[in-house]
């Protein structure tokens, strides 16, 4: 009976995994202009944030899949710019290399450029993370090595084709999926749909919220446009964008705004010197600290180092080696939980316990990064009691580094987007196929080529 019960048991085990990567296609009921049931109304998609219907609202959101590129994308976009229509280009390497100008005209007119994926196969099937990370990762780096236009991490999977596993690969790292509730047979430029057949069904299931998918080299697109954008207008609809759908993440943002300019959180300068801080998160690491800090040695740089109390207490050494190379320590809990799960009382405790380590050392310690970045103000609150300044980074660079993403990636993630205050996040605990090391050997004497004068954190807080 007990060896019964054990097969049953990996039996379950073995269709739960595969029931996680079992591939998928995304599909929506229409409904005219009643907003449709999509993906069958399971709550899988919500689960992992996904995009696919915006609020019961006159909003609609233009989302075009652009593979390549013919004369029928530059009349789409001719279109957009004479309605003032913000679209998002899921774009592949083809358009990024063959038809550079026309990506970059995509961004110039305040289009989204995002992920198609590299080779456009269906990543329903992905093999693991390392491989969707590759597929990501790659198509970034192409289209920032072309045009020089960093991508949002906004993602569709090609075709519609997914899985859970791939939706938890998009979550862990950082990447949001967009389906879509409306879409028709447009792409294929052998066999156009009639011109005022395909206005006719676009209109019809015209409905608030709607993520509209279309395909920018479909000539019937291209000839019906201007009369559909008119017809949307004149009903009453505004274009909305993907990047405001996240309404609480919205609400974060301003909050964290006023904590700055409270002064309670700091993840920047707006100073315009070339100046710039290097932080690193997690360590100390016995793999990867001491290859950071003896390139930080080479160059003469000093950076911020927010350790995790268990990992400073077991590696005092090259926490000692921090504080005696001249680097600055911050805290970052003892255990690296999130703060809103430790509670306030938790959190006091991981903090001050934290500090002890480092105080032995003959350090004090004076900043506080919360684990992930966590907007928990309450917990911002107890930090800022203590006396420690909460310490976040600046937007958009968050390298990743964490994700092992590669070294062109992080080097990209921060040229790509540089201002003189600057404060990027790197970790120097990652895994042991990480590429800060490699991106740092890169980074930190192009940013000397550039001008920019490395400062800690708390250097930058005071200019």
């Amino acid at each position: 009976m007990k060896k019964l019960i054990i097969i049953l048991l990996i039996l379950c085990i073995v269709w739960s995994l595969n029931a996680d990567a079992e591939s998928t296609s995304w599909y929506f009921k229409p409904s005219g202009n009643e907003r449709p049931v999509c993906y069958g109304g399971s709550d899988l998609p919500d689960k992992y944030d996904c995009i696919y219907l915006g609020e019961d609202t006159k909003t609609v959101y233009l989302t075009f899949d652009a593979g390549y590129y013919n004369d029928n994308v530059g009349k789409i976009l001719d279109v957009l710019k004479a309605h003032g229509a913000k679209a998002a280009f899921f774009v592949l390497p083809g358009i990024i290399k063959n038809n550079t100008e026309a990506v970059k005209r995509m961004a110039e007119d305040g289009h989204l450029i995002c992920n198609h994926s590299y080779s456009h196969k269906n990543m329903g099937c992905i093999e693991s993370y390392d491989s969707f990370i590759d597929e990501m990762t790659r198509l970034e780096e192409v289209c920032y090595q072309y045009t020089g236009v960093t991508m949002s991490k906004l993602f569709r999977p090609p075709e519609g084709a997914f899985s859970e596993n791939l939706l938890k690969y998009c979550a862990k790292g950082g990447y949001t999926p967009v389906f879509w509730s409306f879409a028709y047979a447009d792409w294929d430029n052998g066999n156009q749909p009639d011109a005022q057949k395909a206005k006719q069904k676009i209109l019809s299931n015209l409905h608030n919220g709607e993520v509209m998918l279309l395909h920018p080299t479909s000539a019937t697109n291209a000839a019906i446009l201007d009369d559909v954008l008119t017809e949307i207008e004149s009903r009453g609809y505004r274009y909305g964008t993907l990047d405001e759908f996240d309404s609480a993440e919205a609400a974060k943002l301003d909050t964290l705004r006023e904590y700055q300019k409270q002064g309670k959180i700091f993840s920047g300068s707006n100073t315009s010197q070339k100046v710039i801080a290097l932080s690193f998160d997690d360590g100390p690491d016995p793999y990867h600290t001491g290859q950071i800090l003896d390139i930080l040695d080479i160059y003469g740089v000093k950076a911020t180092f927010f350790v995790i109390g268990c990992n400073a207490e077991s590696n005092l050494d090259l926490l000692k080696r921090e504080i005696d190379d001249g680097h600055e320590i911050g805290v970052h809990t003892y255990s690296h939980t999130a703060m809103s799960k430790l509670g306030k009382a938790k959190l006091k405790d991981e903090i001050t316990r934290t500090a002890a380590i480092i105080e032995s050392c003959g350090y004090t310690p004076t900043l506080f990064r919360a684990p992930g970045g966590e907007l928990w103000f309450d917990g911002i609150d107890v930090a800022n009691e203590l006396g420690y300044t909460a310490v976040m980074w600046s937007w958009r660079l968050d390298t990743r580094d964490w994700a092992g993403v590669s070294a062109d990636s992080i080097v990209n993630t921060v040229l790509g987007n540089l201002a003189g205050g600057d404060l990027p996040l790197f970790h120097d605990y990652n895994p042991k196929n990480g590429h800060t090391v490699e991106a740092l050997q890169i980074l930190i004497p192009r940013l000397m080529e550039l001008g920019y004068q490395f400062v800690t954190v708390s250097e930058l807080c005071a200019l």
